[in-house]
């Protein structure tokens, strides 16, 4: 990867590329079936690392946890699991939708998951380290 001849030819994520396959990384196996943990775990948008299983914040304002990271052409996308404000008796937190057609292009993604702790509050949003209703929590505190 260090090498600059042969980094430009080096792909990181799968492709989504229809029925056409020419390459692994445009085969079904690692478009849907390997695990998330097993590809590659961030995106560099701009200046901002986003990490998959990591709250973030998109344009709209909706909140979301990438899981995985895709191309289409030259665009990057994330199939994401939705994020919904609770308010329960333990507190304010977030409960997570894991559905499996929230697509989000990397156009769209506002905060990663250190700014939008940072900037909640500036939004009227609960803490996103607050996450309920999942068997085991994917993000720390900072």
């Amino acid at each position: 990867m260090a090498n600059p001849k042969v980094r430009p030819h080096l792909s990181f994520y799968p492709e989504d590329q229809g029925k056409k396959i020419s390459e692994a990384r445009q085969a079904c196996r690692w478009l849907h079936e390997a695990p998330d943990e097993q590809l590659t775990p961030m995106a560099r948008l701009g200046n901002q690392d986003y990490y998959i299983h990591e709250p973030a914040m998109l344009r709209n304002g909706t909140c979301c946890i990438p899981v995985r990271w895709f191309t289409v052409g030259a665009v990057l996308f994330a199939k994401c699991w939705k994020m919904n404000a609770v308010s329960t008796d333990v507190g304010d937190g977030w409960r997570i939708i894991q559905c499996d057609d929230f697509t989000v292009s990397q156009a769209e993604f506002l905060k990663t998951f250190p700014e939008l702790i940072e900037d909640a509050s500036i939004y009227s949003l609960p803490d996103p380290s607050k996450l309920f209703g999942m068997a085991f929590h994917f993000t720390t505190s900072l």
